[in-house]
């Protein structure tokens, strides 16, 4: 539910170093003297899996979502998936930390500077220290692994000297900090000295301007506040969000949004960023897909259009033909039009437009050779015609169904399909079997529900997945997704189809209601209509509940 709230804020996530504070003292009481198992590394990111609790701290020196967070399992194989590379940086942290403890983790001069000490052991007794230094600072953002003698063995971005005159970080050079800002620490702060708030050491230009304009407006004494900011334990910092401004301070402050959780919980709202990010690019590509299949029917019903158009001529053109041939004596030589009055009442008398270099019998044969050049089967055309409209409403459909969705694996799994079945060449398509994109929920007491995310995908879990006596569910009167819930043998319960029904309202044009009519019937009863789209079918002796499109994130964990 987070990511689905994130996407609807428009600012950039930043912070300051009062907010590096906040994750220091969060990771040294999470994670001190716990080991490090395991790594994972994207283009821009890395995440360390510290003891055995299955959740990942996540660093990003990505300068549009710079940070770190603490992400769960489900968290981390969404960055997986979304990777198209892996940082080489990934192999250095494997075979140089991977394996050791934490030590401590501690901030750099009050700076976005997070060092992250660790301890390996290389045996004999012997141990030695390594360093990650993780610079969180936007743009100019950067990862660095040290050795013990505070040496460069790797950094994710190389600074050269001709780029920055300050300093390079480069691999074995010794390592040396960014610029640090030459004010007074923020324990040295007076009231009297408000006005200059910005030059103190440890708190952002952000938040110097937020808490002088909260002086201005209510005259509060925050000097207590501040000179007690890095004395103050853990769980006396409130969290806060301030319009995409990130802090911790033990007060909450003016039309700030006060969060319960710990820094690196809380900062998840960087990776909820990244996440949107990456999914209106995805949009972009699958509207960019959509967009081009639709001009391409649209094409197609234009042309159908006119050919349908001068189909419906073609029987008056012959009868034009037919007209000249008989009265042929009485059109005069060299005419560009004549009337002539038919002998068929639904036609009267008729203006032909004639050529007037032609014969009246060349012109007769000018018009036969139109009429028997569009002579077609009109109904046929007009089924065709039918097709191709009835295309272009379930294309639109399905646009408006992918807009609503937020979960970024969803969406991955469409483009995904998208590509596999258009632009991925024929050899890498043999190499792995073909499934149209769905989601699998796997429950507890062996029940699995499958959820289609597009046409193909609802006919394959509801006639390849599903057997006979699993039920299937469908939103009233909406278009979305078949959802199974595949039994197994097993019986069903009350929340089992609350929670695939809520599956099937969610994943609908329903989606943002607060109550929809789901129909549920055994998947025996439902029935694929012939020469219609995939996911069309027609279904009997169901039963009907209304439920929250958002009732399956509560069950979720209840029947997981």
């Amino acid at each position: 539910m987070g990511f689905e709230q994130m996407i609807k804020e428009k600012s950039q996530v930043h912070y300051g170093p009062e907010m590096t504070h906040g994750w220091v003292l969060d990771i040294n009481g999470r994670f001190a003297n716990k080991k490090l198992y395991r790594c994972e590394a994207g283009p821009e990111w890395l995440a360390l899996q510290l003891g055995h609790n299955g959740d990942w701290l996540w660093l990003s020196w990505d300068s549009r979502c710079c940070g770190m967070a603490l992400i769960d399992r489900h968290e981390l194989e969404i960055l997986k998936d979304l990777k198209n590379k892996t940082h080489p940086i990934f192999g250095v942290v494997k075979s140089h930390i991977v394996g050791g403890s934490l030590v401590r983790a501690f901030q750099l001069n009050r700076d976005r500077v997070l060092v992250l000490e660790f301890s390996r052991p290389l045996g004999a007794g012997v141990d030695v220290s390594r360093f990650i230094v993780f610079e969180a600072t936007g743009r100019q953002a950067n990862l660095i692994i040290l050795d013990d003698k505070e040496k460069v063995i790797e950094t994710a971005k190389h600074v050269h000297p001709e780029i920055n005159r300050y300093r390079s970080i480069l691999p074995g050079l010794p390592y040396v900090s960014p610029p640090p800002f030459s004010g007074p620490d923020v324990e040295n702060f007076s009231k009297e000295d408000m006005a200059n708030l910005k030059r103190y050491r440890g708190i952002g230009t952000t938040l110097a301007g937020i808490l002088s304009k909260e002086w201005e407006n209510k005259f509060l004494d925050f000097e207590p506040y501040l000179q007690r900011l890095y004395s103050l334990p853990l769980r006396e910092l409130i969290c806060q969000d301030i319009d995409g401004y990130l802090t911790v301070f033990p007060i909450i402050l003016d039309k700030a949004l006060k969060c319960d959780e710990t820094p690196l919980l809380f900062s998840r709202k960087i990776l909820f960023q990244l996440f949107s990010r990456e999914r209106e690019a995805m949009l972009q590509q699958i509207y960019k897909i959509l967009d081009s299949d639709r001009r391409r029917l649209m094409h197609k019903i234009r042309g159908l259009s006119n050919l349908i158009s001068m189909v419906e001529k073609a029987e008056k053109w012959n009868h034009y033909g037919t007209l000249l041939v008989s009265y042929a004596h009485e059109v005069r030589k060299g005419s560009s039009l004549v009337k002539l009055r038919s002998w068929e009442e639904r036609f009267g008398t008729v203006e032909i437009e004639l050529d007037p270099k032609l014969s009246p019998i060349e012109n007769a044969k000018r018009y036969f050779n139109l009429a028997k050049k569009y002579h077609r089967d009109q109904e046929k055309l007009q089924r065709e015609m039918e097709t191709l409209q009835a295309s272009i409403r379930e294309l639109d459909e399905y646009r408006d169904f992918v807009s609503i969705l937020t979960d970024i694996s969803d969406i991955k799994k469409i483009l995904d399909d998208f590509t596999f079945n258009g632009i991925g060449t024929e050899d890498s398509k043999r190499k792995k079997k073909y499934t149209p994109p769905h989601k699998r929920f796997d429950l507890k007491g062996g029940y699995i529900v499958y959820v289609g995310l597009n046409a193909k995908a609802n006919r394959y879990v509801t006639f390849e997945v599903a057997s006979p006596e699993d039920i299937w569910f469908h939103a009233k009167e909406v278009s979305g997704s078949h959802v199974i819930l595949k039994l197994s043998g097993n019986e069903v319960n009350d929340r089992l189809v609350e929670f695939a029904a809520s599956l099937a309202a969610y994943y609908s044009k329903a989606k943002n209601t607060s109550y929809h009519i789901v129909d549920y019937t055994l998947r025996k009863h439902v029935k694929a209509l012939p020469k219609s789209g995939p996911g069309h079918v027609t279904y009997t002796n169901f039963s009907s509940i209304r439920v929250s499109p958002n009732l399956w994130f509560e069950l979720l964990k209840e029947l997981s």
